[in-house]
């Protein structure tokens, strides 16, 4: 790898007597950022044909995952997600793609570009408790003996719980019936670089948002290539039609800052150690439950409590904000830029929460409820369709035209082409229309 960094070159060339008669308009001078804000220069590469200093970034990304190579997008994952999705059913016109019910919207976005068809296999979930959890390799071994038009897999590890599926064995069973793998692991950009925090996600084609829980700028992202499965020359194609033709070098610089930090071989090291600490302090908990499991990042803390109201007290109590709260749970999650001082303080006020809101615990288990998805056209057909706006209490038989989905983490409810049932029916409340294709 090459010892030089983007934002350090970059730093160089700003504090330079260059004057730039080129964009961005606020020259360095003015503007929110007016320090490293340059475009496409002599020197500085071109994220659409890297082959200088931005390809030396992309290496030195593939190095901390061990790829082959590596995609850099300042258009977050779902860039990335959209132009593996897209690449890997280039040649597959007819062919079909088998997506976990449980996955983000930009899949099913993607999905719906290329104009296949769609299958879809069901998570794992468990009595008591209230979110989906991991891909069973059994699930997908079934779905792909029934159904030789399947010709790629998406699956998200770790889900936005910190739930790890089997990617291992999934990835083989995907081989095995000639199908690429693309692993939207957004949410595990730390899996990989240490063995604490639990095994990395396999699959031909690995998404990473490296802002989620590393270091680098929000909207930033890496794509990570493992197998000759899917072409570089295409996947490149397909990242020049989702990335942006302006790229951020503000953005890119962050990402190149991450990368240059996490060499040290104590990067890792404060984080890990507030995490373990914070861990041993929530187990200290009398009335909120703390969700673990086999395969669980350890880096977030999932409370099956009213996690609204849990998420209320620390934000007005205690001045902490968590990352998403529900009626059933609540998501704290923890990232490079932790330690022992600022998660002792986050356990501090669980335990505290804990002892003077015993109420806070569910009265009754709750447990997951997944839509099924009556699939009778494409998700492209369907959004096609010229629509009929009527009310959600009218929809059920008819075929949807639109998404309806929970954000966050953004996992549909209805997809297009479903024929609605009402049990998708009473997963809305009842609060929203559909569009409907007209009959």
């Amino acid at each position: 790898m090459s010892n030089r960094y983007l934002h350090r070159e970059l730093r160089k060339y700003c504090e330079s007597d260059i004057l730039p008669m080129h964009m961005p308009g606020g020259k360095r001078r003015v503007g929110l950022l007016p320090g490293n804000d340059i475009t496409e220069i002599t020197g500085f590469d071109n994220l659409h044909a890297p082959s200088g200093i931005i390809k030396e970034l992309e290496s030195g990304l593939a190095s901390l995952w061990h790829a082959q190579e590596a995609f850099l997008s300042v258009n977050g994952a779902t860039a990335m997600i959209g132009a593996a999705i897209c690449a890997a059913m280039r040649y597959y016109p007819g062919g079909k793609v088998l997506a976990a019910s449980n996955c983000h919207l930009s899949v099913w976005h993607a999905i719906e570009m290329t104009g296949c068809m769609h299958a879809v296999v069901d998570p794992v979930t468990e009595p008591g408790i209230p979110f989906a959890l991991e891909i069973s390799p059994e699930s997908i071994e079934t779905a792909l003996a029934s159904d030789p038009s399947i010709k790629t897999v998406v699956i998200t590890s770790p889900t936005y719980e910190g739930v790890i599926s089997d990617t291992k064995t999934i990835c083989s069973i995907a081989r095995k019936y000639g199908c690429t793998l693309i692993t939207d692991s957004a949410h595990g950009a730390h899996l990989g670089l240490d063995e604490y925090w639990g095994e990395d996600a396999e699959g031909d084609l690995v998404i990473k948002s490296t802002h989620k829980t590393l270091s680098s700028p929000t909207q930033t992202a890496v794509m990570l290539k493992y197998s000759e499965r899917v072409r570089t020359e295409d996947i490149r194609h397909y990242v020049d039609i989702f990335e942006s033709s302006s790229p951020s070098y503000v953005l890119m610089s962050g990402v190149s800052e991450m990368v240059e930090f996490l060499h040290s071989p104590d990067a890792l090291k404060d984080w890990k150690d507030g995490v373990v600490f914070a861990g041993q302090e929530l187990s200290k908990l009398q009335n909120i439950r703390v969700f673990s499991c086999d395969r669980k990042d350890p880096s977030k803390f999932v409370f099956i409590c009213n996690g609204t109201a849990l998420a209320d007290i620390l934000r007005t109590d205690y001045r902490i904000e968590a990352e998403s709260s529900n009626s059933a749970s609540m998501i704290a999650m923890t990232g490079i830029g932790d330690n022992r001082e600022t998660l002792g303080r986050f356990a501090s006020a669980m335990l505290a929460i804990d002892r003077d809101h015993p109420g806070l615990a569910l009265s009754s288990p709750v447990s997951c409820r997944l839509p099924e998805h009556d699939i009778v056209m494409s998700l492209q057909k369907a959004s096609r369709c010229v629509p009929e706006r009527i009310d959600i209490s009218e929809a059920e038989g008819r075929t949807a035209a639109e998404y309806i989905y929970s954000y966050p983490p953004g996992i549909p409810v209805i997809l297009p082409g479903d024929r609605i049932s009402r049990a998708q029916m009473m997963m809305t409340d009842g609060s929203v229309s559909v569009h409907a294709e007209k009959e």
